[in-house]
């Protein structure tokens, strides 16, 4: 073809017909440059496409990580409640008499029990930090999604001081308490149990403490809904065939 294009120009200088030479040329310059866009387009679709499948890739890995962190959080909300709860029973049973009836002694085992807590959300970020070491979050089309998943550390690290502070009240003070008056599963049938301990402020305190922390983080603070928020909507931005 270029030779093609070589010899009618050879032939046109040849035969002195500048006009149509150069209306040739022209046309051969325009040819060229519809080649290069032509080129420049097919290139920038290849781009696309291929940021195209990598996002999806991205995207896939990211819903699958957070259905996981989701059901994780569920879990551990649902313990959270739980002592909550026992921890309300117990305070229901305020004061505590010198010899508790057999059926509180029973409610008391059972509560104390599962009023220890300690539970924490540790979510898997693999996704966000291999988006974070790569400089990759550009790659999220939904800005509302990539907004989340940039701020996501800081969300979770605010959340988690909450249960820190349980899990710090439970092993400095709560636990200390308890195993120096109590067995290890509250089995009141042991004599060597200190069922006075049960009468004292400082029982009560630590109990009320306990249970004012839980409420910090299901209700007061807030950031445990705002992590529930977010994850529904990076899991729902995340979905295959979604809008993103």
């Amino acid at each position: 073809m270029i030779k093609f294009f070589r010899n009618i120009r050879k032939k046109l200088a040849s035969e002195n017909k500048a006009a149509a030479y150069s209306r040739y040329a022209i046309g051969e310059i325009v040819l060229v440059v519809i080649g290069i866009l032509i080129a420049l387009q097919i290139n920038n679709w290849n781009e696309k496409r291929i940021k195209s499948n990598k996002e999806t890739a991205i995207l896939k890995n990211i819903h699958h990580e957070f259905k996981e962190n989701q059901e994780q959080l569920d879990s551990v909300v649902k313990q959270h409640q739980l002592v909550y709860d026992s921890c309300a029973k117990i305070i229901s049973l305020f004061p505590i008499t010198t010899k508790p009836e057999p059926e509180v002694l029973d409610s008391l085992a059972y509560q104390l029990f599962w009023s220890y807590g300690g539970n924490t959300f540790n979510p898997s970020q693999t996704s966000i930090n291999a988006l974070a070491s790569t400089s990759s979050f550009d790659i999220i089309k939904n800005e509302t999604l990539r907004n989340h998943l940039i701020s996501w550390n800081d969300l979770i690290t605010d959340y988690q001081e909450e249960e820190l502070r349980v899990l710090e009240h439970m092993v400095q003070q709560y636990d200390p308490y308890m195993s120096k008056h109590f067995d290890w599963n509250f089995n009141f049938n042991d004599p060597r149990n200190d069922f006075e301990a049960l009468q004292t402020l400082e029982f009560e305190y630590l109990v009320r403490n306990q249970h004012f922390l839980i409420d910090q983080i299901l209700t007061n603070t807030g950031e445990l809904q705002k992590v529930q928020k977010t994850l529904n909507e990076i899991i729902d931005l995340s979905k295959p065939n979604s809008n993103n």
